[in-house]
């Protein structure tokens, strides 16, 4: 029998006691500034070329805000005026890569797993070449500290192997900056973070190319 991995336990364990913290200061946030971040975060999206001229049929995953996440919902009105087609992630298997489905203006969305919304399975499926996801922090090496379900990890993962170049974006308070995120050989680092502060480039910076 294969004993567990020492290093891989205590990355595991840094996570969780990173998790609960992370949590606590985003759930602290005042309304007033969550309001003032949503807001920013179009403008300061604005300023990326690859997000403010989309490929033609372009599709960008957005997450629907859920808890103490950052409210995407006026980046998602921003999005579609310039021409991008949107997707939500659905979660149809448990340890599966997402899916994405297209999200139109004013469609009903259904209940998922772990308080999420998604569009239902009739939905027009989709593959995009933008994914922002949400987290509970980050580093400036783009590693991103999940919720510990792996499924973005997974997903990025499935598409790097199929081919597909997805840009992997991050959207944050500014307060969720840490100095370092642990992490193992399957954590998936982001190309850049979005915050109510501006755009932070991480790894090649190609986004804002």
């Amino acid at each position: 029998m294969l004993m567990p991995s020492v290093v891989g336990d205590t990355v595991s364990a840094t996570k969780r006691a990173l998790r609960g913290n992370a949590k606590f200061l985003r759930g602290r946030i005042a309304a007033v500034d969550r309001r003032h971040a949503a807001e920013c975060l179009v403008r300061h999206a604005a300023t990326v070329p690859l997000l403010a001229v989309p490929p033609e049929r372009g599709v960008v995953a957005v997450y629907y805000p859920i808890g103490g996440e950052v409210d995407t919902r006026l980046l998602v009105d921003w999005l579609r005026q310039v021409g991008w087609r949107i997707a939500l992630p659905a979660v149809d298997q448990v340890d599966a890569p997402l899916v994405f489905r297209e999200w139109l203006p004013d469609a009903p969305l259904e209940h998922g797993p772990f308080g999420t919304r998604h569009p239902p399975k009739d939905a027009a499926p989709l593959v995009p070449q933008v994914m922002m996801m949400p987290l509970l922090a980050f580093d400036a090496d783009g590693y991103r500290l999940g919720y510990g379900g792996g499924y973005y990890d997974r997903t990025l993962a499935a598409m790097a192997e199929a081919g597909h170049r997805v840009a992997a974006l991050g959207i944050a308070f500014a307060i969720q900056e840490i100095e370092m995120v642990p992490h193992e050989s399957w954590d998936r680092r982001l190309d850049m973070v979005l915050t109510e502060r501006g755009v932070i480039p991480l790894r090649d910076g190609r986004l804002s190319k």
